[in-house]
């Protein structure tokens, strides 16, 4: 099933579909959550290989949506890092909800967030879900999967057709609900052009359907449909192999964005150094406001 909505106040089409695939159950969860001012997608894949996968793929959804929700400004100030905010939330969340199960179980989920505002996207990701930014029937960059042989491909030891076809391809270096804490890629900020198509898929979707075939699925010219078109695509051409099969995508039908500089470059969050750049713009913030206080006049007399 595909569900799409359209934006009130910024000029957008959003969809999201998930298919079953070949699989006994479906672990993957897609939400998408609007305000006037901005769209939050959300997209996980529960490991299946662990108890929980479902749980730990819906309980990614309801943290998220509900931050986001929460937020009680017109905008969000720091989208990176309320990204990572969400994702380092939810891995708390699965490993305390994991312990207090009988037996203890270790529910885990990859996640990819994409969050729109004023016409800039920013996204997050973990695993191997992706996110794809494309741009006239074209991937213009994607995300890179936290897998060993995503590594060898980057190195250049091995070609697309060999790693889709490598055993390894679906073995996880990284995820949410893990026993290690996870490593946070943040996207830069990136200004959105009338066309441009955000999508946020799990690996169902991209270990059937190439580069060339995503972006002209989703030219359709009505999203919706261009995505149905894709999931059940990528069924087809996996049959009882396919793969939970997971999406959400976003148009931008408005003016091109203009960069706020909040995120000019990619790069990766540690837990440790997020906690330590929170605390340190929280003491900033404190300190800002003692030294723009009126300084308090003695009484007289």
């Amino acid at each position: 099933m595909v569900v799409a909505a359209t934006g009130a106040v910024m000029k957008y089409i959003c969809a999201q579909g998930s298919r079953q695939g070949g699989r006994a159950y479906n672990e993957d969860r897609v939400a998408i959550a609007e305000r006037d001012s901005a769209v939050l997608m959300v997209l996980g894949d529960g490991l299946g290989g662990h108890q929980g996968g479902a749980m730990a793929s819906a309980t990614l959804c309801q943290v998220a949506v509900r931050a986001f929700h929460a937020v009680r400004s017109p905008r969000i100030e720091d989208p990176p890092h309320f990204l990572a905010l969400i994702m380092f939330q939810v891995h708390r969340t699965l490993r305390d909800l994991g312990r207090r199960r009988a037996p203890p179980i270790e529910p885990r989920t990859t996640c990819v967030l994409a969050l729109v505002q004023e016409g800039c996207a920013y996204w997050a990701h973990v695993g191997d879900s992706r996110l794809y930014h494309l741009r006239n029937q074209a991937v213009i960059s994607r995300t890179q999967d936290d897998t060993t042989i995503e590594t060898f491909r980057e190195r250049g030891i091995l070609d697309d057709k060999e790693s889709l076809a490598h055993p390894d391809k679906s073995r996880l270096l990284a995820c949410l609900g893990g026993r290690q804490d996870p490593i946070i890629h943040l996207s830069a900020e990136t200004a959105l052009r009338a066309g441009d198509t955000l999508l946020l898929c799990s690996d169902g979707v991209w270990e059937a359907a190439s580069n060339v075939e995503i972006p002209r699925a989703l030219a359709h010219p009505v999203l919706e449909n261009g995505l149905a078109d894709l999931l059940l695509a990528a069924e087809n051409r996996r049959r009882k192999a396919a793969d939970n099969i997971s999406a959400a995508a976003l148009r931008w039908q408005d003016q091109p964005g203009r960069p706020t500089g909040i995120a000019a470059c990619a790069r990766r969050l540690t837990a440790r150094a997020f906690w330590e750049e929170g605390r340190s713009l929280i003491v900033g913030r404190k300190l800002d406001e003692i030294r723009g206080a009126p300084k308090k006049v003695p009484p007289r007399g």
